[in-house]
């Protein structure tokens, strides 16, 4: 992967996970979402939620927007909220990994200031971030070789003063790229 080619990493995702699991339901975040599409203040076009909460380790419910979705997501038994970047990233890798991180930051800080979410938060030392764009980003070593030094600088833009631990989590060709990261 050269430099040229990560110009055109632009589907890009942030989780964070709950702190407590077991406190997440997805059913709240119906309304919730729907309220926020309402009140025409999220970045982007929103368009729809969806309602993925019988899917067992799923997506559980998502506000699909034109340019990123935000999700409240159960797959591999682990809740969190995603933040999904599908378009229109502008800057290097690393500016464009700190815009998801914080976004991913802000729609978990809005869905903790839910009085309907049940109270639920999110960490900020646990991070998975998942790469999309599967020809520009493969699920390899040259792949996470290719946007590591990126990440490790938009998470010291991000979370200054933190130590980052960075594993990559399958390493099924077909899968995403996804990357772990754990700060100290």
């Amino acid at each position: 992967m050269t430099t040229a080619t990560q110009l055109d990493i632009h589907r890009i995702g942030a989780k964070l996970f709950a702190d407590d699991p077991a406190a997440v339901r997805a059913e709240p975040f119906i309304a919730i979402f729907h309220r926020w599409i309402q009140a025409r203040d999220l970045d982007g076009v929103p368009i729809d939620v969806a309602d993925y909460k019988h899917v067992p380790d799923g997506p559980g419910v998502m506000l699909i927007s034109h340019e990123a979705d935000r999700a409240v997501d159960f797959a591999d038994g682990r809740p969190g909220v995603i933040y999904q970047r599908k378009r229109d990233l502008d800057g290097p890798l690393e500016e464009r990994l700190a815009l998801v991180l914080r976004q991913a930051d802000a729609t978990a800080d809005r869905l903790e200031g839910e009085a309907d979410a049940g109270g639920v938060r999110f960490g900020r030392d646990e991070i998975e971030f998942r790469f999309h764009d599967r020809r520009h980003a493969p699920n390899s070593d040259e792949g996470e070789a290719a946007v590591r030094p990126a990440l490790e600088a938009a998470l010291a833009s991000a979370r200054p003063g933190r130590t980052a631990t960075i594993a990559r989590m399958d390493d099924h060709p077909r899968a995403p790229l996804t990357l772990r990261v754990a700060l100290s």
